[in-house]
Order: C-alpha cells, then structure tokens, then sequence
C-alpha cells in the first residue's frame, strides 16, 4: 500500500532566500541607495549652512565683498590729538625706571621736581631715633647728576622745600613742629627768615618772588600768608576760623596761586596783577588742588580712605579714581598710589597704567612735568628713591 508525502511548512523558507545568487545585489543597491541620499541631503542643507556662518562677524574667513556705495562718503576732517602716544605703551619698566643712589644719606621725605630737577630734603636717623633731614637734593634728571645742598639750620630739619630758578622756600623745623619759615636766594647765597613759626609743619609754594602758606596763629584760626622774598613784607590773604579748608595746601601754577577760600570757594590768585577769581568745578568739597594749562585735579576729601580725585578740564569733572589719599599732577597725567602700587592717569583719553613692576610695592613721593618720583618699600632697611618719565608733552 502506497503513502503519498505531504508536505508541510515549515516557516524556514525565507532563510533560504539568501542562498539565491541575487540577493547580494540587492543589498548593495540598497546600501548605494543610502549614500546617494545622504549626499543629497549633505548638499541640500549642510553647505549652504556652513555658507552662512562663514558670512558671521565671528568667523575666522571673511569672504563677503564690501558694497560700493552709491555716492562716495564725505571726508573726515582731520582731528587734533593733544595725546597721540602714550609714554607707558608697550613700555619697558625695567629699563625706563631709574633710582637715585643717595650712599651718603638713608631718608629722603618732601619730593618736589622743578625745570628738570628732582629736589628732596635728605638725612640720617639721629642718637633719639627720629630723623633729621639736613641737606637739599639737587637731582638733574637729564644728566643723572646730583647735588647736595647746605641750607641754613637753626633747628633740626629742612622741610618743604619750594624751588623755582631764584629762590628756595623752606621750614627750618624744630623737633617737635614750628621753627622759621626761610627765603634761600640762589643767586647771592644768602637767607632770610620770613616769620617764626610757632606751631606744626606749614608746606610754602613759591610764585615768581612771592611765597605763600597757610598757618596756624591760634587755637581755632589759621591764615594764608604772603611774602615778599625781595623785600620780606608779608600780608594776610584769607583767615580760616574753625574750618577744615585751612587744611588744603595752597598750589602755584606759574604766576598763579591756587587755593580754597574760607568759605570753601576754589580760588586762582593771578599774583602778578592782584586779580583773583572763583572757579567752580561742581563738587561741594575741594582739598589739596593741583593746576596746569589743562585744568585742575583735587581730592573730595581730607585724605580720606574712601576719597576720590577728581579732574576738571574746564568744562567738565569726572572722577579718576576712589580709594586713593593723595596724588600728583604733570604734564598729561595724574599718578597715584594704590594698593601699595602706582599709577599713572591720562586725562587726555582716561586711560590709566600701573607703574609698578611685578614682585614689588611702591610708594608714590611726589613729581611734577614730565617725572614721577616713589620709593620702592620693598625692603625698609633704606629708601630707595626712583624715578621714570610718564608726561605726554615733551
């Protein structure tokens, strides 16, 4: 008896499809599908992307061509530029700084610079520990050469030394503050006392043969004085009863006498006419103002931690910096100390450098036209005087 076979499926005939010889055709038609597609949509969308951001200000290649335009812009009229170039750009402070070596003497105190010359009262410390400066510093800063010279003493210390080509002004002081107020003529080699004084440590300026101060005379007064160094006859400018602007030092600017007035006006003393006038800079407290043919620089404060130094070139007053106690003015520039650093201040644009080489701290002492003149604190065993050039008209 015959069986017919049947068959039955099982499920396992598409496992055998890849047996045929046409299905590797298949697969690579599909996979060349792929690409294609892919590279069209790469050139539909990607490149004209990436087009796009090579158009961007922060692209690294800019390709995009700059329109001509329609009429051709008007040309710019020249400007003049009082500041052209900064002193301190891409400055060298090691090489630009130079100290002042003083073998004779430790201390140096009272730094002013006149016509190209840094002057200085310089001493030693004495057998009661306090310092007394006898000689007057002379440093030609064009020829690197220095002077010392001997000013008539009857007391202890040459303080505030005002120079100009005639005369040295200066305190000769007691230990303990007063002593006389002096006149060195220059020319003759003589001295002349101008007024004892009997109280603290009054700071002279000089004004062609004129010499000014503001003094204590008594419990609750101070006065402004005049001198004239010619013929010693002296005069009372302003009394200061129970104020603080008895505390601003008086600043002489050719032959203009600056200062604040008792009632806190800001004042300029054209002292070879007798004229005077008000200047206001808009601030309600003035103190310790410095002039030059630019405007006026002054601090907000009596020296106070959080004061500021204010600038007014006639029109305006902006601020240069807060947190700075005192400051000096040249030629372009307000320097300053901050932080145990220096700082120099260009009011012809607001720019403001550092002064102060890394590693150290320095201590701003004074200056004038072109200098700056600081001691470098880094070590205290002795002060070390040092001096650069920063002015912006030479």
């Amino acid at each position: 008896m015959k069986h017919e076979k049947r068959y039955r499926s099982t499920g396992k005939i598409g496992k055998h499809l890849t047996r045929f010889r046409v299905m590797p055709w298949i697969e690579l038609l599909l996979v060349l599908g792929f690409l294609a597609a892919l590279g069209w949509a790469f050139w539909r969308f990607a490149i004209p992307f990436f087009e796009g951001l090579g158009n961007h200000a922060y692209s690294c290649r800019k390709e995009v061509e700059t329109p001509v335009p329609v009429t051709p812009p008007p040309t710019p009229e020249p400007t003049h530029d009082p500041y052209p170039d900064h002193a301190l750009y891409n400055a060298d402070l090691l090489t630009m700084q130079t100290e002042i070596v003083i073998p004779e003497y430790q201390y140096a105190t009272d730094v002013t610079v006149s016509d190209g010359t840094i002057c200085a009262a310089i001493g030693n410390y004495t057998p009661d520990g306090t310092a007394a400066f006898v000689r007057l510093l002379l440093y030609d800063v064009s020829a690197h050469r220095q002077t010392y010279l001997h000013l008539p003493l009857t007391y202890k210390s040459i303080r505030f030394p005002a120079v100009n080509d005639r005369w040295i002004v200066y305190l000769d002081a007691a230990a303990n503050g007063g002593g006389q107020m002096t006149a060195y003529d220059r020319e003759t080699g003589e001295a002349r006392v101008l007024k004892v004084v009997h109280t603290g440590l009054p700071k002279p300026v000089v004004c062609g043969d004129a010499a000014f101060w503001i003094e204590r005379t008594g419990q609750n007064r101070d006065k402004l004085f005049a001198v004239d160094l010619n013929t010693g006859e002296s005069a009372t400018l302003a009394i200061y009863d129970g104020v603080s602007y008895a505390l601003s030092r008086p600043y002489a600017y050719g032959s203009t006498l600056l200062y604040v007035a008792p009632d806190g006006a800001l004042t300029a003393l054209e002292t070879e006419t007798g004229e005077s006038r008000q200047i206001g800079v808009g601030t309600a407290y003035i103190h310790d103002p410095q002039m030059n043919a630019d405007g006026i620089a002054f601090l907000d404060s009596d020296h106070a931690a959080d004061g500021r130094i204010l600038w007014y070139n006639g029109e305006t007053t902006v601020e240069v910096v807060s947190g700075a106690v005192d400051f000096t003015l040249g030629n372009g520039f307000i320097a300053y100390s901050r932080f145990d650093k220096n700082y120099v201040y260009y009011y012809g644009d607001g720019t403001t450098f550092c002064t102060t080489r890394s590693g150290e701290t320095a201590m701003l002492l004074g200056g004038g036209e072109d200098w700056i003149v600081w001691m470098d604190v880094s070590w205290r065993d002795k002060d070390i005087m040092e001096f650069m050039t920063v002015g912006e008209k030479q």
